[in-house]
């Protein structure tokens, strides 16, 4: 008799459990566990030197107090000058809040920039440039500002020819002079002849808002 009780209770006891069991793996197929998330690593530097090259040569160099990469992308904050380069001479030079690499694709971003060249006869003022090695421009999609010889020039959008030294100011083009404000469709400044060519109906607007226009 005490036999047979033991026997039941340890058939309870197994069935108890073969059940928990069951119910488990029920569970298990029916809900599946979340996909782990995938957490890129990341290295942070300070003070480093980052250079920018085609073909073995330098496009730009910069000098910064903090990287951190994610992946591809490189991000610099509490940067110092920034320079571009051409034919392995600094001819731009760059000031920057922020500036971001995606290093597969070379491009870099730079935020709130002021750029001048070596003697200081040009500066321009831009929210965001962004400088694609692959074809050497520096471009600004936005407005930009423009200081040159006295004059105050904007424009709704901005591409330089590294190779060219070519500097093609689009949309909405305006040149400040005193009193009197010019406006035309486009202009070109080239870096090398330090002139500017305007392309467009020229539209003199006078301080009263008189305006005429010169073909």
């Amino acid at each position: 008799m005490i036999k047979l009780r033991s026997l039941m209770k340890k058939a309870v006891i197994i069935v108890a459990v073969l059940t928990m069991a069951v119910v488990l793996l029920f569970r298990y197929f029916a809900e599946p566990p979340p996909p782990p998330v995938s957490v890129s690593p990341s290295v942070q530097l300070l003070e480093s030197r980052l250079v920018g090259r085609k073909d073995g040569l330098r496009q730009w160099e910069i000098w910064t107090q903090a990287v951190l990469q994610t992946g591809d992308v490189v991000t610099l904050t509490d940067l110092e000058e920034i320079s571009i380069f051409q034919a392995e001479e600094a001819y731009l030079f760059i000031d920057a809040e922020t500036a971001v690499w995606d290093r597969k694709l070379d491009i870099l971003h730079l935020h709130a920039s002021k750029v001048r060249d070596e003697e200081g006869d040009f500066y321009l003022e831009s929210d965001l440039l962004i400088w694609a090695g692959t074809n050497e421009t520096l471009t600004s999609p936005g407005p930009v500002f423009i200081l040159w010889q006295d004059l105050e020039i904007r424009a709704a959008e901005m591409v330089l020819e590294s190779t060219t030294n070519l500097l093609y100011l689009k949309d909405d083009v305006q040149i400040l002079d005193g009193s009197m404000v010019w406006r035309t469709d486009s202009a070109i400044y080239d870096l090398d002849r330090e002139s500017i060519d305007f392309y467009g109906i020229l539209v003199l607007e006078e301080e009263a808002g008189n305006e005429q226009e010169i073909d």
